[in-house]
């Protein structure tokens, strides 16, 4: 007779899966759960309700970030070539006036009207180097960057700051977008393999692809 088991540890003990019932018995506890940080109690005034009304907001956002609550779903947009005249060079604002910028849930595509190996080179000085830029303005949905939390594919992360919201001011954006430049050229791009990762305040932790389409070659 065989029999499976709906809950169960996975070789190595790292993973346990919890098909059936987990029962705490008196005196049983748990360890490591995740916990919100303390909200304070608000004191009866004369603002009362508005004071209850961003101390509420204020829990579930720490329920969120906790992981007890589902994060609230990003509702970003992108469009290509903001603003040409503030990009850091013309090649790089002719570059992106060559591209067309759609996105789905979280993939985003980047449809060419030439091929990469067309673009210009563009020099965006000593540290970031001459390569075949495309610049972007992407719009989080929120009232400010400051604070969101950017991961490029690499792993490597930084929080925006105002002076990413002034950036992308100085670019006809929003205080709610940042700026992002590409180099086209890089291996990932045409398959689909590149891409960022935003985190917010109460925003789920999540993943975007960018993916690069160039025009097909009709022969004949």
């Amino acid at each position: 007779m065989s029999y499976n088991a709906k809950n169960y540890t996975e070789q190595g003990g790292e993973v346990t899966h919890i098909g059936g019932k987990l029962v705490f018995d008196d005196g049983g506890s748990i360890a490591g759960f995740p916990g919100a940080e303390n909200q304070a109690a608000e004191t009866p005034n004369s603002d009362s309700a508005s004071k209850v009304r961003t101390s509420l907001n204020d829990l579930l956002t720490k329920l969120k970030d906790a992981g007890i609550m589902i994060g609230d779903t990003w509702s970003v947009s992108v469009l290509a070539c903001p603003t040409p005249a503030a990009m850091p060079t013309s090649e790089t604002a002719a570059n992106s006036g060559h591209a067309t910028v759609t996105i789905d849930g979280t993939e985003i595509t980047i449809t060419l009207n030439c091929k990469v190996s067309e673009l210009a080179n563009a020099n965006h000085g000593e540290t970031w180097g001459t390569h075949k830029w495309l610049g972007f303005g992407v719009r989080t949905g929120l009232g400010s960057v400051v604070g969101v939390k950017f991961t490029d594919d690499t792993g490597a992360s930084a929080t925006l700051t105002a002076d990413d919201a002034t950036e992308a001011s100085g670019l006809g954006l929003s205080a709610g977008d940042f700026v992002l430049y590409i180099k086209a050229e890089q291996e990932g791009y045409l398959t689909g393999k590149k891409g960022f990762t935003l985190k917010g305040n109460g925003y789920a932790e999540t993943t975007f692809t960018m993916k690069i389409v160039e025009p097909t070659t009709q022969e004949g």
